[in-house]
């Protein structure tokens, strides 16, 4: 199990949420398509043991939901966190990829700026851990 396989795995089950139209497996130049979602590592640390170890990575995944920042885009947002729940509820290996989610899962809803645009969605911050053999 490594970092891209946890980025991969996180992306991968989240990719399910009824809704998204687009999935990015790399960050784009620009997002033309909403609901959109992409997935990076925003920190992490690595344990050495006698066992050999285990990582936690804080992953971030935002769900661009609109490309702009309106009433209706916020109200429309109010969806994401508990479909995400749900489904990393379900699947806490995501996929096989990492040991389990580390709870608790946070998420914000805001204004996401990407490139020069500014966008309305849904922050997510989780953590997943990684024994190592």
């Amino acid at each position: 199990m490594s970092l891209n396989a946890a980025i991969d795995g996180l992306r991968t089950t989240l990719a399910t949420m009824t809704g998204l139209k687009r999935t990015y497996a790399d960050p784009p130049e620009s997002i033309n398509e909403f609901p959109a979602l992409i997935v990076y590592s925003q920190r992490g640390e690595m344990h050495f043991s006698a066992a050999g170890g285990h990582s936690l990575h804080t992953l971030i995944a935002d769900v661009y939901h609109a490309r702009q920042v309106l009433p209706e885009a916020v109200d429309a947002a109010k969806v994401w966190p508990d479909l995400a729940y749900a489904i990393l509820k379900d699947n806490q290996t995501l996929g096989g990829s990492v040991s389990h989610v580390v709870g608790p899962i946070g998420y914000q809803m805001l204004p996401l700026q990407y490139n020069q645009n500014l966008h309305f969605g849904v922050k997510f911050t989780i953590t997943v851990k990684v024994n190592e053999s």
